[in-house]
């Protein structure tokens, strides 16, 4: 399916309206609502009349792409703003941009939804679909212009499109009490261990960390000591003293940002594990829960 087929007669306005986001996204979405595509046009406008959550707008290459999912939708539809000056995030924001794109859809069409914003997302990444874009006269123009009249959605959903990019990591060469502070800081289960260039090297988790530090908090029965950890036969004073690279689990599972979402599944669903890190030629890229996937599926 091409990408220009999800954007409906008028849904295109040039010059786009507005000096902030929210009043540009009103605009699209009154002329969304002229088209069949919406089934509740007050409800839609009453949504965007209230301040747009961050989750619902991405900044990609000069453009404000925003995404949602609404049940004043009838079926997923695309619109584009071109604006003759930058619009702004808010009021007194520095961010601007003079593209607008906006993709709406009934939560029903959680596929398509993603697939678009796919689409989308790796469209306004290329510097000459943003400039022929903002070149455009008209709204004729604009769709026959061509990084966007060729752009096409992708068949299958890839786990470029679920991971989560800013991934929370710990050195090898860190001590084990970093490691414990950024788990308890950032309420994760385990953190992927890199090297100086960001090479994926292991995890660290709960189970590691409770298996070097717990001894330590045990008293004897007889004498009322602390056990001191042993590790690898070297006994440390304080093992949260101890290397990162010491403790961590060497044998991780990972998974590369070209596989399709339905490798991943098949892997949690036999392997029994609902956490990857996802690498690209060995170097830690991002992170991958069934959580995400679940959100992303059936989330706003």
């Amino acid at each position: 399916m091409k990408l220009v087929e999800l954007v409906p007669a008028g849904a295109v306005v040039i010059p786009l309206p507005g000096s902030v986001l929210q009043e540009a996204v009103l605009s699209l979405a009154e002329a969304l609502s002229r088209t069949s595509c919406v089934a509740d046009p007050e409800k839609l406008r009453r949504q965007l009349e209230e301040k747009l959550p961050p989750e619902f707008v991405t900044v990609a290459g000069g453009v404000f792409l925003v995404h949602f999912r609404t049940d004043a939708m009838r079926k997923l539809a695309v619109a584009i703003g071109v604006a003759p000056q930058p619009v702004a995030r808010e009021k007194e924001s520095s961010k601007g941009a003079r593209v607008v794109v906006m993709i709406v859809a009934p939560p029903k069409d959680s596929a398509l939804y993603l697939r678009a914003v796919s689409a989308l997302a790796g469209l306004v990444s290329r510097t000459e679909a943003v400039e022929a874009m903002t070149a455009a006269a008209d709204p004729q123009a604009l769709l026959a212009s061509s990084p966007l009249k060729d752009a096409v959605l992708p068949d299958e959903l890839m786990v470029r499109d679920f991971m989560i990019p800013k991934v929370i990591s710990v050195r090898a060469d860190a001590k084990l009490r970093e490691a414990a502070r950024l788990i308890i800081e950032h309420n994760v289960p385990s953190l992927p261990v890199v090297s100086d260039a960001g090479e994926l090297l292991g995890m660290v988790s709960h189970r590691e960390l409770l298996r070097v530090v717990l001894p330590k908090y045990v008293k004897r029965v007889s004498s009322g000591e602390w056990i001191a950890s042993t590790l690898r036969g070297r006994a440390a004073e304080d093992p949260l003293e101890l290397p990162v690279r010491d403790v961590m689990d060497r044998s991780v599972l990972c998974i590369s940002e070209g596989q399709t979402l339905a490798d991943v599944a098949s892997l949690m669903a036999t392997k029994e594990i609902d956490r990857f890190p996802v690498v690209r030629d060995g170097i830690l890229v991002g992170f991958i829960t069934r959580g995400d996937i679940v959100r992303r599926i059936f989330g706003p």
